[in-house]
């Protein structure tokens, strides 16, 4: 009996999947994330509420100034969130009322919405979680994008799985998904995924 008729698994997309559906922080309906590999590339587009957001809209400093005052050397402690890096910043000792501008040490923070998706996949730079996404089976079951999607259902459709040299997204996947015994649950998953996004 010949193997003609068997499907065979081929990559269909690119395996660099750097743009990603998420689930809008203002209006929870779909939002694509572009250049999601670096925060200065970085863009999140709604089509549904025009929110946009780039990395760098992300991004916060805080200004931190230890020291004892110069003129009664009393403890003065500072600290202050914003959003651009100020050369110096005006504080007063508690002690002797004395003021001084001071260039204050600042540390890097990226203000995500990452704290609206506990338990959740995210995508890197704005902590949005991830459209596509579902449990199977007691595990976190997601996809990126309708491309990565795709990819996944023609992978797990396949009765012959055949990769291509270096296929990293195929070999990333977790085991759950390549089981022969979860591909009926798995595929009516993606199946439903596909139909929720048009």
């Amino acid at each position: 009996m010949g193997t003609s008729h068997i499907k065979r698994y081929t990559q269909q997309y690119s395996s660099n999947y750097v743009n990603c559906l998420v689930v809008c922080p203002e209006c929870g309906k779909d939002a694509l994330v572009k250049n999601g590999n670096d925060y200065k590339e970085a863009v999140l587009e709604c089509r549904h509420c025009n929110l946009k957001k780039t990395g760098y809209d992300m991004v916060v400093y805080k200004a931190v100034i230890k020291l004892h005052c110069p003129v009664c050397a009393h403890p003065i402690r500072f600290e202050r969130c914003e959003k651009e890096k100020h050369p110096s910043i005006s504080v007063q000792c508690g002690e002797c009322d004395s003021r001084f501008d001071i260039k204050p040490r600042y540390e890097k923070y990226f203000r995500n919405y990452s704290r609206k998706a506990q338990g959740l996949k995210q995508d890197d730079v704005f902590g949005c979680p991830l459209y596509f996404q579902d449990d199977c089976k007691g595990n976190l079951f997601w996809a990126k994008n309708r491309e990565h999607l795709l990819e996944m259902e023609a992978y797990v459709s396949a009765e012959l799985r055949t990769l291509p040299y270096r296929m990293r997204m195929v070999e990333r996947l977790p085991a759950f998904v390549k089981d022969a015994k979860n591909r009926e649950a798995v595929l009516k998953i993606l199946k439903k995924w596909k139909n929720s996004y048009k």
